[in-house]
């Protein structure tokens, strides 16, 4: 699809149905269930996610032929749709676009393995390159269900159509369940992350697998038990293995969250060897990181030593098939344990997604615990305007890259050597 020409087409106005908001569709395709959603952005451009593995971006006039394909109407339907919407666009030129557009929903159907909507964080499409009007995903600690509900359905209204369940230690099994049914009952991407000890307990892995899971993520600090055990807990390693294997028996997307410190960095080509050996495709990683020598005896990496460490892990991961994808560095907290830190995880799964706490409470993936507003009490807007957001915006928008480390993932979005760019506190 010619995407430059079709950004020229003057826009008239959407049809009555092509609205801002998010659209969930299903289809069969060779016996096979296909999930896309599209969303529709204010400016009348859009999203289009197929599985859960698989986006592109549309323009306007891509967004109106995706739906009217996805909405099941015949091709000259949408032709004669589209040429009402949009000026200097010939009937021809509109009917080779809807084929395109059906093309790539075709393609899409079927995605190369992906983890879940997080292939952005591929340099390629990082957020300079693709900047967004909202973000894609959220991070909720798992709490109550009430307060679940409530923050879902306002996700679902502000077309955030990925959502990821963060379990803490001794987490409630039945909040857990009920929190993936809700997400899948409205429509929404859901993933859980946490530890093996918390999420491979008796049947909650199928449970939540019957409740609609798309992904569980979880963490796997060391192919050492020794080394694993000794920060997320005695008997952890066998657990992860243990979770991670029904993940699969249950055909949800299993994805092996990583940590960067000095103890795993050891380990690290034993770990992405014992991944890939166990069939796991995808793995996510965040370092935890400082800039005061004396504090990296207690596990933290230090600034300057994030890019070749990064380069060690991507080598790596390269070569064993494993795909690979960074989320923003944490600044180690020298007031509690590593392993307490390790267990927390990333703030925010990567540059498209935002944290939201059970109060409605916001944070920008990056930078300082500065409140960016509250999910319950305000519109995108005044949130995307705040004071946190507009540092964020300002640091990823600016040039980061230097000569010094070309190609690195861990660069994509910001300097790892930068604090700035770490999420703190």
């Amino acid at each position: 699809m010619d995407i430059p020409r079709l950004l020229r087409i003057v826009k008239r106005e959407l049809p009555g149905d092509v609205r801002p908001g998010l659209y969930h569709f299903v289809r069969e395709s060779d016996g096979a269930i296909a999930r896309f959603h599209l969303r529709v952005d204010s400016a009348g451009d859009g999203l289009l996610v197929a599985n859960a593995a698989a986006m592109a971006r549309l323009s306007p006039s891509g967004v109106v032929i995706a739906k009217g394909l996805l909405d099941g109407d015949a091709p000259e339907v949408i032709v004669r749709r589209a040429k009402k919407c949009f000026r200097g666009a010939t009937a021809q030129r509109i009917a080779a676009d809807v084929a395109a557009v059906g093309a790539l929903i075709e393609r899409m159907e079927s995605p190369a393995g992906g983890y879940p909507i997080l292939n952005l964080a591929d340099p390629a499409l990082g957020p300079k390159r693709l900047p967004l009007a909202r973000p894609i995903s959220a991070d909720v600690p798992l709490c109550a269900p009430f307060h679940v509900s409530r923050l879902l359905e306002h996700l679902w209204q502000l077309a955030i159509p990925h959502v990821t369940f963060i379990a803490g230690r001794d987490c409630d099994g039945s909040h857990l369940i009920r929190a993936v049914e809700k997400g899948s009952d409205l429509g929404l991407i859901t993933g859980v992350r946490g530890r093996g000890s918390d999420l491979g307990l008796a049947t909650r892995i199928s449970d939540m697998a019957a409740a609609g899971l798309d992904h569980l993520d979880v963490y796997c600090f060391s192919a050492s038990g020794e080394v694993h055990d000794a920060l997320a807990g005695e008997g952890d390693c066998k657990m992860a293995v243990r979770a991670l294997a029904a993940a699969r028996k249950n055909e949800v997307c299993a994805v092996a969250q990583l940590a960067l410190t000095r103890n795993t960095l050891e380990t690290i080509d034993q770990t992405l060897e014992s991944i890939a050996g166990h069939g796991i495709e995808n793995a996510c990683i965040f370092a935890v990181a400082t800039t005061e020598a004396e504090l990296a005896s207690a596990g933290a990496m230090l600034a300057g030593e994030l890019p070749p460490a990064a380069e060690i892990v991507e080598e790596s991961a390269e070569r064993l098939g494993v795909r690979l994808m960074w989320y923003p560095t944490v600044r180690f907290d020298p007031a509690g344990p590593l392993g307490d830190q390790l267990c927390r995880g990333p703030r925010a799964g990567g540059d498209w997604a935002i944290r939201v706490e059970p109060d409605g409470t916001v944070f920008a993936p990056r930078g300082p615990a500065v409140a960016a507003g509250n999910l319950l009490e305000d519109d995108w807007e005044t949130i995307e305007k705040s004071e946190p957001f507009a540092q964020y915006r300002q640091r990823l928008q600016g040039d980061t890259r230097c000569d010094q480390c070309p190609g690195l993932s861990i660069c994509a979005a910001d300097c790892p050597r930068e604090p700035a760019g770490w999420a703190s506190g």
